[in-house]
């Protein structure tokens, strides 16, 4: 049984804004010295009584706010067209082949070839910084345990030599990196860029990163529409039409496709094409279309009719957004209030478990299985350790996206020093463990003749995985 992921409460308020601080007072007062190698702290300060935090290690990172440039010096780089794609297809995920016909020749670029150096754009909001209240910004949290994971991750690489690292990190909250922080980095081009998190910024970054030939990661969002032709750009997370498969895949394997029934809000909502593509299956998936009011205000049973007498009924529900809150909310109530002594199944998104808590109350005493990227086993030797090293560095618990930054920065170390750059174009390297994660990396196509020519327009991370959820604790499905 693996536990559900939660959002744990600091164990000391003062310990993560004191760290904060250090962030804040990096981006204000910073050296001149733009990439900077990770050396860990010859001095370590005792944590006293009041305040047993160590998180006073952090001044061994210089924080650099990096000044817009001349625009005549980047004018034979102008930036890209931001147009976003409309291609709605579903796509699809092959191996690369041996001989790699769509992918572009490397240009000799001045990259270092001594060491890695890393780009995190990462949004810590310390423009917004209360020093008065001492009061974090609002959703600062994450993003600073996303960057204390990946530091302890580096710390640890080191010890298994390798190539030096050199991180470089930015407040790229309020900042457009396509005018204010690439233009400074055209001549010597980072090898990774992690980040940024606003879609807009992204899709530009995706640009800059293939001309450069940069690799570009995306932590935290996932989209069919940021990148075209662009091998640089990886997704860290499966995308959408990635998890429909992966329930699509589960469900008709597991169960008579005639008990299987796909459920649509409206008849325009339909995700009937990545459920039922005919290059793909055979068989056609049932589709009913039940209004958001039938579900909420209906005095009539709405499901009864369509649950069959034998043999489970597997519901298909496959919505993900804030937005599909209150339908998700009421079809898990009717199924409790309607199903009787009937066996109903619903395969759902793992984007619920962030949603209201009656929908997880329902999760955990339903058959209600969700696609999931991101899980972990805390009893799991690897994650204990994990967690105790976190506390003894921080003083802090460490968040589900502590373990999200150590898992992609071992990941990016542990690709560079096994293949060459790109590395991510290489399918020969070797597995390895991470603690919430796999890294199966592989390209996506958005039309099958670009699939021939393997043309890949970005790759993405797709593993996923079908689990059940019982007293909050996962169970990964076969």
């Amino acid at each position: 049984m693996i536990s559900v992921q939660s959002r744990p409460l600091l164990l000391s308020g003062s310990s993560m804004r004191k760290y904060f601080i250090f962030l804040v007072m990096g981006v204000a007062c910073t050296p001149q010295k733009q990439l900077i190698d990770h050396k860990p702290s010859n001095v370590k300060p005792k944590p006293t009584e009041s305040s047993p935090n160590k998180s006073a290690k952090i001044d061994t990172v210089h924080w650099k706010d990096v000044t817009k440039t001349d625009p005549k010096t980047t004018a034979s780089n102008p930036t890209e067209n931001k147009t976003t794609s409309t291609d709605k297809k579903p796509d699809d995920k092959v191996v690369i082949a041996e001989k790699k016909i769509g992918f572009p020749s490397l240009k000799k670029q001045n990259k270092s070839s001594n060491s890695l150096d890393i780009l995190a754009m990462i949004p810590f909001k310390t423009n917004e910084f209360d020093s008065l209240q001492n009061k974090l910004p609002a959703g600062s949290q994450r993003f600073i345990q996303f960057y204390a994971g990946a530091k302890m991750a580096i710390e640890e690489m080191k010890l298994e030599g390798g190539k030096k690292v050199k991180l470089q990190v930015l407040d790229a909250q309020s900042k457009d990196p396509i005018n204010d922080i690439l233009p400074n980095m055209e001549t010597i081009a980072p090898h990774v860029i992690i980040g940024p998190y606003k879609a807009e910024h992204l899709k530009s970054c995706a640009e800059w990163a293939k001309r450069n030939e940069t690799i570009l990661i995306s932590p935290w969002i996932s989209s069919s529409t940021i990148a075209d032709d662009n091998p640089f750009y990886i997704q860290a997370k499966a995308g959408l039409t990635t998890h429909y498969k992966a329930i699509n895949d589960h469900a008709r394997a597991n169960f008579n496709i005639k008990n299987i029934i796909l459920v649509s809000k409206t008849q325009e909502d339909s995700k009937g094409r990545y459920f039922n593509d005919t290059t793909l299956y055979s068989q056609r998936i049932t589709e009913k279309t039940i209004s958001e009011d039938d579900l909420s205000n209906s005095q009539n049973p709405v499901l009864t009719p369509i649950l069959l007498n034998e043999g489970p009924t597997v519901f298909i529900l496959p919505l993900g957004s804030s937005k599909d809150e209150n339908y998700i909310y009421q079809f898990l109530r009717r199924v409790s209030l309607e199903k009787g002594t009937k066996e109903v199944i619903v395969y759902g998104m793992y984007k619920w478990i962030e949603l209201k808590s009656d929908i997880l109350d329902y999760i955990n005493t339903q058959k209600i299985r969700l696609s999931i990227s991101n899980y972990f086993d805390p009893e799991s030797a690897e994650v204990r350790n994990f967690k105790k090293k976190y506390f003894n560095e921080y003083r802090e618990f460490p968040s589900e996206e502590a373990l999200e930054g150590y898992d992609l920065m071992k990941y990016v170390i542990r690709g560079s020093r096994n293949g060459e750059h790109p590395f991510h174009w290489n399918k020969t390297l070797p597995n390895y463990n991470y603690l919430e994660t796999q890294f199966q990396i592989v390209p996506v196509y958005k039309t099958k003749k670009k699939q021939e020519l393997e043309a890949a327009d970005y790759f993405e991370n797709s593993f996923v995985k079908i689990v059940e959820i019982r007293s909050n604790r996962y169970r990964v499905l076969d």
